[in-house]
């Protein structure tokens, strides 16, 4: 069993972690931090609660850490776990810096615990699918990619992501998982190029931006927008065999919003209608059209991963030394927007 604490009790802790913390029996939430321990008690009656992670650290000899506080807390408190040998998950971003996720990695290694980092849409439908379709070939040479996570918010609301202050806005929450699935598909790019903006009327932080990462063979485009009230255009994949299109998100998030039971057969798969469509060219050159089927989530994989990886040490879902790339491109990218220049990654 895998004593598990859990850093912070908001909408992440309770709606992204907690519900497979409490599924799997691997893990055992046994310590909350939180300034609500009647919130906590309600849904843990077994936890103990704490106000500091310095002062539960002290007291509890625990093996995991889950990190889900705001994002300039990130940092600061995956070093405190690691310093007290515990393995640790923490939300994205991983860090605000690139300094501060290779100081981590490297305190990770020398203390031999495991830094994982909660990009939990490696493991979204659509984009196993669309992974498996170029490692298939289905679509020849990839030569451009737009991926796009567009919501109807139109209004700002009071709450630290939205408001200002280090790590807030739409490009610190989004931007993390599509950079990281763009990398995960094509490596590292050549350079860098982004808009970043606020456009709601008395927003405090960004709410809109596009950035492109440039390869020498391919272009990927990602971007997110607040005003978006139809359908999401989710991947727009095109290659020299044909291309293929998916809109709509992945259900997971929305499924554990509405506290679906992961043994519920409809848990993480796509609706028929959402599917996406492969349009390529036949042995005559006639365009056909085929409706490919969505693979199912596996957000529960990603939690099955992590137990095994520190029980035996296998494969991690989302090891902090492959999301390093991540924040550097989150630094390159906004210093792109501010000279208004595509900038080299290295």
């Amino acid at each position: 069993m895998i004593s598990t604490l859990l850093v912070g009790f908001g909408f992440s802790a309770t709606t992204f972690h907690l519900p497979f913390l409490n599924y799997l029996p691997q893990f055992s939430v046994d310590v909350v931090i939180s300034s609500k321990p009647d919130t906590v008690k309600a849904l843990l009656p077994h936890a103990e609660v704490y106000s500091s992670l310095e002062e539960a650290l002290k007291i509890h000899d625990v093996d995991l850490v889950v990190i889900t506080t705001p994002n300039h807390l990130h940092a600061p408190q995956a070093e405190l776990a690691l310093v007290h040998n515990c393995h640790v998950l923490v939300e994205k971003p991983f860090t605000l810096s690139s300094s501060d996720a290779e100081a981590l990695v490297a305190l990770a290694k020398t203390k031999e615990k495991q830094l994982c980092v909660y990009h939990n849409r490696r493991f979204d439908g659509d984009f196993l699918t669309i992974k498996q379709l170029i490692h298939d070939g289905k679509l020849g040479d990839i030569k451009r990619l737009e991926s796009r996570f567009d919501r109807f918010r139109p209004m700002p609301r009071d709450r630290w992501r939205e408001n200002a202050g280090p790590g807030s806005g739409i490009f610190w929450d989004l931007g993390p998982h599509l950079i990281d699935q763009a990398l995960q598909l094509f490596g590292e790019p050549e350079k860098v190029s982004a808009n970043i903006l606020a456009l709601r009327e008395n927003g405090q932080s960004d709410d809109t931006f596009d950035i492109t990462l440039h390869y020498s063979d391919k272009v990927v485009k990602l971007g997110s927008s607040a005003f978006q009230a139809g359908a999401t255009l989710r991947y727009d994949l095109q290659g020299t065999k044909g291309s293929f299109r998916k809109f709509y998100l992945d259900p997971q998030e929305d499924q554990l919003r509405a506290g679906l039971s992961f043994d519920d057969e409809n848990w993480a798969k796509t609706k028929e209608e959402q599917h996406g469509v492969l349009v390529v060219a036949n042995h005559s050159g006639a365009l056909e059209e085929e409706t490919i089927e969505t693979f199912k989530g596996e957000y529960l994989t990603f939690f099955n991963r992590l137990a095994h990886t520190i029980e035996d040490g296998n494969f991690s879902p989302a090891d902090a030394s492959t999301v390093i790339p991540v924040i550097k491109i989150i630094e390159l990218a906004m210093n792109a927007n501010e000279l208004n220049n595509a900038l080299p990654f290295n």
